[in-house]
């Protein structure tokens, strides 16, 4: 038998066909045709945006500043997205565009080599303008910032850093400043917030984006909306912005992007935040095509000590900070080890060791299970508090020997383990992991000794709808859906070093092209 697939027909099953991405069932529970449109809208506006993180109201405050009526809907209790509650650096490079376009583009790259170049040559112009079109709309910057390469090694970038002046009683205070305030990304997400509904816009919380609409020619005219009532119908006269973020908190779909990320696997933010994909989904089933992650771990690979949450302070109501400042040269004096105690990986804080990364190594422990082990002088020195509430309870362990210790963590080989890596430090030479020599300067010897686990997150991804450099999304014969824009970690083909940009101009486009054409 043969099928003959046409452009009229596949729009008729775009929800079948989309079903068979990376032949996994995304939408097992799918119609098998387009919706029909709804016999009455419950709300309209110029502009619907499904998402309050960065990029949906980027594309909201550029769509009100044009004049629109704009409706933004937010699945979750919660406004801001993953933004709200960061760590306030942003990448503005002060650059020539053509020089941005080069680094952003740099086939030496793992990050960034495969980068959309249309994507790469319209954000190359925006970049660092963008630092005054967010202090035209509210947002402060503080007057220090980070070098190149000087933050962790999971950060490359050179940032900028964002003032808060306030900040949320249930998340905590996030990078106290000496001078007053704080350095997070609520400084950009309260004054687009205050901004946007000083002007009339409408943000409607609890309100999930699950499908949109398109009418007999194609275009997509609104949004099918799961409220905590029931379902409503929301009219977009210009368009829909699809912005509520990736699908790593969907233990289901994040395994296309890495089959590692097994149900075990945190994702960032959590519990503030709960990305499933249903943006990315909605795209899917009228056709949308999905770009996927281009291979690189670093944007999607975290890792927390002593906690299995994310960007939380102490005392917040979702969860336990953590050990904090266990980065860099101060992995001369730890050591990791598996659930059986057994070390499997050089402790070297950086990316690359070798063709192969710590997560690599980390992802295929049993049960990836992993533990940080250092001694009390140690601990005292940096002081790294293992005590809750700033770790988990369940997360950290204290021995007064280490024998102690290895019972208190079910980890039975990690007495012997350590006298090992000790003869190491004496030698100067780590025989099983080639650990350089100048950090193995500090023997794990004065008791009593710690451990906190090391917690495997899920971070930032980098596919998801294709996007043009208006931000429309991109069917699967390569034709604009017409009313239809992604963003933000929604879309796909774009990564720069850090999240907020990538969903700020991407959300710009989107807003402009809606209301202007």
């Amino acid at each position: 038998m043969t099928v003959s697939t046409t452009r009229r027909n596949f729009l008729k099953t775009a929800a079948v066909s989309s079903a068979a991405l990376g032949g996994m069932g995304l939408m097992a529970s799918a119609e098998a045709a387009p919706l029909p449109l709804p016999k009455k809208w419950d709300m309209t506006a110029d502009l619907v945006v499904g998402g309050s993180g960065i990029a949906g109201m980027s594309a909201a405050v550029t769509a009100i500043d044009l004049g629109a009526s704009v409706i933004v809907l937010e699945k979750n209790k919660n406004y801001g997205g993953a933004a709200r509650i960061n760590g306030g650096i942003i990448a503005l490079r002060d650059d020539t565009p053509e020089d941005l376009y080069k680094h952003l583009t740099n086939p030496k790259s793992n990050e960034y080599r495969k980068n959309d170049p249309a994507l790469v040559r319209k954000y190359s112009k925006m970049c660092y303008p963008t630092r005054k079109w967010l202090e035209d709309h509210g947002v402060k910057f503080l007057n220090t910032s980070t070098k190149a390469g000087q933050y962790d090694s999971q950060h490359h970038e050179s940032y900028l850093h964002i003032y808060s002046e306030g900040m949320d009683p249930d998340i905590g205070g996030i990078h106290p400043q000496r001078t007053g305030g704080y350095r997070t990304g609520r400084g950009i997400m309260m004054p687009f917030k205050d901004y946007f509904e000083g002007k009339g816009g409408k943000i409607l919380l609890e309100h999930k984006l699950t499908d949109v609409y398109r009418d007999a020619k194609g275009r997509v005219v609104g949004a099918r909306v799961q409220t905590p009532k029931g379902v409503i119908n929301v009219r977009a006269k210009k368009g829909v912005v699809l912005a509520g973020g990736s699908w790593k908190a969907n233990k289901e779909l994040r395994v296309i992007s890495d089959p590692r990320i097994t149900p075990e696997i945190v994702p960032t933010g959590y519990p503030y935040i709960d990305p499933d994909g249903s943006a990315i989904l909605a795209g899917l089933k009228v056709g949308g095509m999905f770009v996927g992650d281009r291979g690189e771990d670093t944007p999607r690979m975290r890792r927390m000590f002593g906690t299995n949450r994310y960007g939380f302070q102490k005392g917040s109501v979702y969860g336990c900070p953590g050990v904090s400042g266990i980065k860099g040269p101060r992995w001369s004096d730890v050591m990791f080890v598996n659930k059986n105690g057994d070390r499997f990986v050089k402790e070297l804080d950086k990316g690359d060791l070798g063709g192969y990364s710590f997560y690599d190594m980390a992802y295929v422990q049993p049960e990836k299970i992993v533990w940080c082990v250092f001694d009390d002088a140690s601990a005292k020195k940096y002081r790294w508090d293992t005590s809750y509430p700033t770790c988990e309870k369940g997360y950290a362990a204290d021995g007064a020997t280490l024998e102690e210790l290895a019972q208190k963590i079910g980890a039975p080989n990690l007495p012997a383990s350590v006298a090992k890596y000790n003869k190491f430090v004496d030698q100067k030479k780590d025989e099983d992991f080639d650990k350089p020599e100048n950090l193995l300067t500090k023997k794990i010897e004065q008791g009593p000794f710690h451990a906190v686990r090391i917690v495997l997150m899920v971070h930032n991804f980098t596919g998801g709808l294709r996007i043009n450099d208006n931000s429309q999304v991109i069917d699967i014969f390569g034709k604009v859906i017409p009313g239809l824009y992604a963003a933000g970690e929604t879309a796909g083909g774009l990564y720069v070093g850090n999240g907020m940009p990538r969903g700020i101009m991407p959300g710009r486009w989107a807003g402009e092209h809606a209301i202007k054409g």
